[in-house]
C-alpha cells in the first residue's frame, strides 16, 4: 500500500504489540516490496482498530471496532484480515459496508478484494437510499457496477419483533443490481401482501430508490362510475432521453370503454413542452370516436420575452366530464410577454369554450386577439408618475344573436365581430400634507375607437370616444399602539372623481357581472371591459381598520360606498353599482397563528337588505384541515340569472390515526334546497404504502340532466424509483 496513511486511535492502548513497535511493523509492511505490485490493491486512507497483529510479512490483522476507508468506501467490522500478496480482505462481522453512493450492506462475514469492489458477502442485507431493503443469503460483488444476490426478500416496510411480516414484500431466487443504470432485476419473483402471495413474475425489473425516471409501469388506478362501469388505468412511462419522456395510459372498463391517453414531455434549455390527448370509444356515445388534445409550453425567447401557450380541444361538450376532467369553461391561449420594471408588452390569442349545457358557444366571444403596451415613468419637474397604455383587441363569435340586451335599455342584434384600439394616458402625484394627511391628484384620458360588424343598424359601424377624468384623494392614516403591544391603524379615505363620456352605448362583450369589492372601491373605472367607461361626478368614500396583535393574529375591515351626482344608468339594475348610490360594501378578514383564515364580503342597501355575500373560512392544523364557503346573489336578468343563487360548500380532511386519514366534501344549493355534489374518501399511508379511496356523487341539475357516481382506488408502492418512502416512526401497523 504505497503512499498509504495509517491512523491509530486511543483504543490502541490495548494492542497486543507495543504501539511504537506496531506502527513500525505496519510501516514496514506497507512500504516493503511485494510480488504482487502489479495487482490493483486497496490503499487505506484510514485504519482504526482496538488491536493490530502482524501475522506474517504480508498479512495484517485488525480486531475490535475496526473502521477502514478505501476512497469513498467505508467498512466497519469486528475483525479484518488483509493479505497484501493477493489484495484480499477477510471480514468477520457484524459488518457494515457503505460504498458512498447511498447503498449500504450489513452482513455477518465477507471475502473482499480489489479495494472492496469485488467479493462474496454472506447473510447480508442491502439498503438503498435508506428505503428499499433486500435481505439475501449471499451477496456477490462482481465489480463496481453489478451486485448479485441469492435467495432474497425485498421490501421498504419496517419490520420489527411485534410484526415480523412486512406489509408487502418481493421474494425471488436471484437478484442483480446494476449500480450504473440504478436498476434491480428479479428472477422468479413472487409479490406478497400481508405474507400471502398475490402475483408471480418470472422476470421483474424495478428502479432503485435513487432513480427518479425509469421506463416501466406506474401505479395502476381502479375506478367505477355510472358511465364506464368498473375500469382500470395502467400508465406506462417511457424514458426517451434525459430531456424527453412519454406516458401511455390505456383505460379499459367493463361497459365497453376502450381509451388510450398519451402525454409527451420535453425539457429545453429555454423552456418546456407538454403534448397530450385521449382517444376513446365507449358506450356513452356508441359508435363514435371521442377524444381530447392539448398542448402547453413555456419558453424564454431572449431579451426578456417569454412565450407561453395552453391549448385544449375536446371532441364534445361532455367528454372531459365523462373522463374525470370536469371543467365549466375552457380557455386556450398563446401569449408572448415581456415585463420589466417600468414596461409591459403582451400579445395574446385567446379562445373560450363553455362546457355548460345552458351556454351556447356560437354566441359567445369565442376568439379574441389582444396586444398591449404599457409604460410607467417618473415625471421630472412636475413630479408624480405618468403611465401610457396602448391596447388593440379584436373578438369574434360564430353567429348573430337577436333580441339580446346590450347596455341597459338597449335591445338590438349583437355584432358578430368587434375591433377596438384604446389609448390610456394617466398621471398621479402623491404628497404628505400637514397633520400626516396623504393627498393625491390624478388625471386620466381614455381614447377608444371601435369597428363593429353585423349590427343590424342598432350600432354605428364605427365609433370613437374620448373619456377625460380628474381625481383628487385624501387619506388620513391614524396609528395607535396599546399597552399590550397591539397596533391599530384606522384610515378614512375620500376620493372625488369627475369623468366625461363622449360616446354612445356599445354592446356588452365582457363580463355582465361587474365587481364591487375592496380592491376597486377607489378606482377610476369599474367596468370589466372597455365597452363602458365610468362617467359623471362621483365620490368614493370608505374607511378601513387593521389590527396587528403581538400574539400573531391580525384582522382587517373595510366599509365603503360610491355616491353619484346623478344616476347615469351605466350599470344594470340589481347590480351592486346601479342607481345613484351603490350598495354599501363591508369586507373583513381574520388571520391567526393557528392556521385559521376567515374572510367575508357583503353588499347591502341603505335599508340593510342584504344583496350579495361571500363568506370563506379556511383552517389548517397538523391534525385536520377544512375549507368552507357560503355565497348568496340576488336574481338579475341582465346577468342571465332569473332566480337568486345561494350555495354552501365544504371540504375537510382529518387525521384519524398516524396512518389513516379521512376526507369529506359537498356542495349544497340552498336556493333550490338540493345537494349538488358530495364526496367522501379514506387515505392510508405508512413508510412503504400509500392508498387512496374516494367516492363522489354529482347530482342531476338543470345544466346536468343525469346524476353521476364515481369511485376511485389508487395504490402506490413507496420506496421504489422516484416514489420516496415516508420517515419511519414506529413498527409497521395496519
Amino acid at each position: 500500500m504505497r503512499g498509504a496513511q495509517h491512523h491509530l486511535s486511543t483504543r490502541l492502548a490495548r494492542a497486543v504489540l507495543p504501539p511504537v513497535a506496531s506502527l513500525v511493523l505496519v510501516l514496514v509492511l506497507v512500504l516493503a516490496p511485494a510480488r504482487a505490485t502489479a495487482q490493483a490493491t486497496p490503499e487505506f486512507a484510514t485504519l482504526i482498530a482496538d488491536r493490530l497483529f502482524i501475522d506474517s510479512a504480508t498479512r495484517l490483522i485488525a480486531e475490535g471496532n475496526v473502521e477502514a476507508l478505501f476512497g469513498t468506501t467505508r467498512l466497519q467490522a469486528q475483525r479484518v484480515t488483509y493479505d497484501r500478496t493477493s489484495g484480499a480482505l477477510s471480514v468477520e462481522g457484524p459488518m457494515v459496508l457503505d460504498d458512498g453512493r447511498d447503498v449500504i450492506m450489513l452482513a455477518d462475514e465477507a471475502q473482499l478484494s480489489d479495494g472492496m469492489r469485488r467479493g462474496l458477502i454472506r447473510s447480508a442485507r442491502v439498503v438503498f437510499d435508506e428505503q428499499l431493503q433486500i435481505a439475501a443469503a449471499s451477496v456477490e460483488r462482481l465489480d463496481e457496477r453489478f451486485t448479485e444476490m441469492n435467495a432474497i426478500v425485498a421490501s421498504s416496510c419496517e419490520v420489527c419483533a411485534q410484526r415480523p411480516t412486512p406489509l408487502w414484500e418481493i421474494r425471488a431466487r436471484r437478484v442483480v443490481h446494476d449500480d450504473q443504470e440504478q436498476q434491480v432485476y428479479f428472477e422468479n419473483a413472487q409479490f406478497r401482501l400481508f405474507g400471502l402471495p398475490v402475483a408471480y413474475l418470472p422476470r421483474l425489473r424495478v428502479p432503485d430508490p435513487r432513480l427518479e425516471r425509469a421506463t416501466g409501469f406506474l401505479s395502476p388506478r381502479l375506478s367505477f362510475d355510472t358511465g364506464h362501469g368498473i375500469g382500470l388505468r395502467s400508465p406506462y412511462f417511457i424514458v426517451l432521453s434525459q430531456d424527453r419522456d412519454l406516458t401511455l395510459t390505456p383505460f379499459v372498463a367493463n361497459r365497453g370503454t376502450r381509451a388510450l391517453e398519451l402525454r409527451y414531455r420535453q425539457a429545453f434549455a429555454t423552456g418546456q413542452l407538454e403534448l397530450g390527448g385521449i382517444v376513446a370509444r365507449d358506450a356513452i356515445r356508441p359508435g363514435e370516436t371521442r377524444g381530447m388534445a392539448y398542448a402547453s409550453g413555456d419558453f424564454a425567447l431572449g431579451r426578456g420575452y417569454r412565450l407561453s401557450f395552453n391549448v385544449i380541444q375536446p371532441s364534445d361538450r361532455r367528454f372531459l366530464e365523462d373522463y374525470g376532467r370536469d371543467q365549466p369553461r375552457l380557455t386556450s391561449d398563446v401569449t408572448i410577454e415581456r415585463i420589466t420594471r417600468d414596461t409591459r408588452q403582451r400579445v395574446q390569442l385567446l379562445q373560450f369554450r363553455s362546457l355548460r349545457l345552458g351556454d351556447t358557444n356560437a354566441v359567445l366571444p369565442n376568439q379574441v386577439g389582444q396586444a398591449v403596451i404599457e409604460y410607467r415613468r417618473d415625471v421630472p419637474g412636475v413630479g408624480g408618475v405618468a403611465g401610457l397604455r396602448l391596447e388593440a383587441e379584436t373578438l369574434r363569435r360564430r353567429q348573430v344573436l337577436s333580441g339580446t340586451q346590450a347596455l341597459p335599455g338597449v335591445i338590438a342584434d349583437r355584432p358578430r365581430q368587434v375591433g377596438r384600439v384604446s389609448l390610456d394616458l394617466d398621471w398621479r402625484r402623491d404628497e404628505v400634507l400637514a397633520g400626516g394627511v396623504l393627498g393625491a391628484v390624478g388625471l386620466h384620458l381614455g381614447l377608444d375607437h371601435f369597428r363593429l360588424s353585423d349590427t343590424g343598424g342598432a350600432f354605428p359601424p364605427q365609433l370613437s370616444r374620448a373619456t377625460p377624468q380628474v381625481m383628487a384623494e385624501l387619506r388620513w392614516p391614524l396609528v395607535r399602539s396599546t399597552g399590550a403591544g397591539a397596533r391599530h391603524v384606522i384610515e378614512p379615505v375620500a376620493q372625488v372623481i369627475w369623468g366625461g363620456d363622449r360616446g354612445a352605448g356599445l354592446p356588452v362583450e365582457a363580463s355582465r357581472m361587474p365587481e364591487f369589492d375592496e380592491g376597486n372601491l377607489f378606482s377610476l373605472n369599474r367596468f370589466p371591459g372597455h365597452e363602458g367607461r365610468e362617467a359623471g361626478l362621483r365620490s368614493n368614500l370608505g374607511i378601513s381598520w387593521t389590527r396587528h396583535d403581538p400574539e400573531g393574529w391580525s384582522g382587517t375591515m373595510t366599509l365603503g360606498r360610491v355616491w353619484y351626482q346623478r344616476n347615469q344608468g351605466q350599470f344594470a339594475d340589481a347590480t351592486p353599482l346601479s342607481g345613484r348610490n351603490t350598495t354599501w360594501l363591508l369586507a373583513g378578514s381574520l388571520d391567526t397563528m393557528d392556521g385559521l383564515t376567515l374572510s367575508n364580503r357583503a353588499h347591502f342597501r341603505s335599508d340593510f337588505r342584504l344583496e350579495r355575500t361571500a363568506l370563506e373560512l379556511d383552517w389548517t392544523t397538523p391534525d385536520f384541515s377544512l375549507s368552507t364557503s357560503y355565497m348568496r346573489i340576488l336574481a338579475n336578468p341582465f346577468e342571465a340569472r332569473g332566480a337568486a343563487a345561494s350555495e354552501w360548500s365544504f371540504e375537510g380532511t382529518r387525521a384519524l390515526t398516524e396512518n389513516w386519514s379521512g376526507r369529506l366534501g359537498w356542495r349544497y344549493d340552498i336556493a333550490q334546497n338540493r345537494a349538488a355534489q358530495a364526496s367522501v374518501g379514506l387515505n392510508y399511508q405508512n413508510e412503504c404504502l400509500r392508498m387512496e379511496m374516494g367516492l363522489e356523487r354529482q347530482f342531476a341539475s338543470a345544466t346536468r340532466p343525469e346524476a353521476r357516481t364515481s369511485f376511485g382506488l389508487n395504490i402506490d408502492i413507496l420506496g421504489i424509483g422516484g416514489n420516496p418512502s415516508r420517515a419511519r416512526r414506529m413498527c409497521n401497523e395496519m
